[in-house]
């Protein structure tokens, strides 16, 4: 199993436990309906779905058609993960895309 799909199994279950037991995060998460794809540009694309106050396992998938697309090679989203880099250096540089309303991004921002 690769590190970024191993990561983002990780952190599933992460989210998923804040979702139940705290109040306040459940509160943010009611109610939306994502859908979120992770595609590494040296690697493969990983796909998932929020719904029902639940972040489904992430799957291989060519699908890249989804609410919220995050790009960037493995090395810096490895590095975005770990905080050894700043999300808006990245972005700002063009080593990290995201597609996604405003809204979004911010849910984005509890999944990491």
């Amino acid at each position: 199993m690769s590190d970024i799909k191993q990561i983002l199994e990780e952190k599933v279950s992460e989210f998923n436990t804040r979702i139940k037991d705290e109040p306040k995060f459940s509160g943010v998460i009611e109610g939306k309906e994502r859908s979120i794809c992770i595609s590494v540009t040296d690697g493969l694309n990983y796909t998932t779905n929020l719904k029902d106050m639940k972040l489904d396992p992430f799957t291989e998938s060519d699908d890249t058609n989804k609410d919220l697309v995050v790009t960037a090679t493995s090395n810096v989203l490895l590095a975005l993960i770990n905080k050894e880099m700043s999300p808006i250096k990245a972005y700002m540089t063009g080593e990290l895309k995201v597609k996604a309303s405003l809204t979004d991004m911010l849910l984005l921002k509890k999944l990491f």
